[in-house]
């Protein structure tokens, strides 16, 4: 098989189309809700309603209510929580993350296999699009995995809430301590 030559204009072409088809990405999103819409809090302080519904849907599927623990991201409201965590970091980190909420709405299913939104899937559909995002070969799709974990589960663990549901009593800092 013989492959086609590369020219310079054919190259600027296909690099055109694909920056194009990148652009509409976000353009598609915009005003785009997932199909699964809880009621958002008004008092967002960094996302947008969209993109604190589908962090919601992606802090559901990374911990899940009758998961590993009875309780579960939506009885914490953990989107609203890393809303308020995200009102304290840097643009940086903010525009970050929304561009991992977009690529996790959008290359998800994609790289499972599946066409469509991420947030319009089932569970078990949801799950395999956050599997194929932990097994990527792209090393971008494995960071963007990584990331949101890290950050829905730092601030599952982090609220006072969640302890007794995990086994634990809270510090010791601050605690009377009793003598025997």
């Amino acid at each position: 098989m013989q492959l086609p030559e590369v020219t310079r204009r054919s190259f600027l072409r296909g690099t055109l189309r694909g920056a194009g088809a990148v652009a509409l990405v976000p353009m598609l999103a915009v005003g785009c809700a997932p199909e699964r819409t809880a009621a958002a809090p008004r008092d967002l302080r960094v996302l947008g309603v969209a993109e604190w519904s589908l962090l919601d849907t992606i802090a559901d599927t990374f911990v899940p209510r009758g998961g590993a623990f009875a309780l579960g991201a939506r009885d914490l409201d953990l989107a609203t929580r890393i809303d308020a965590y995200l009102a304290n970091e840097r643009p940086e980190i903010v525009r970050g993350v929304r561009g991992a909420l977009l690529l996790v709405e959008w290359a998800s299913p994609l790289a499972s296999g599946r066409l469509g939104r991420f947030s319009a899937l089932d569970v078990d559909a949801r799950i395999a699009c956050i599997d194929a995002l932990r097994t990527s070969r792209s090393a971008t799709l494995r960071e963007v995995f990584a990331g949101l974990k890290t950050l829905c589960l730092f601030l599952f663990y982090a609220a006072d809430e969640s302890w007794t549901a995990l086994g634990y009593d809270g510090p010791l800092v601050g605690r009377r301590v009793v003598s025997p």
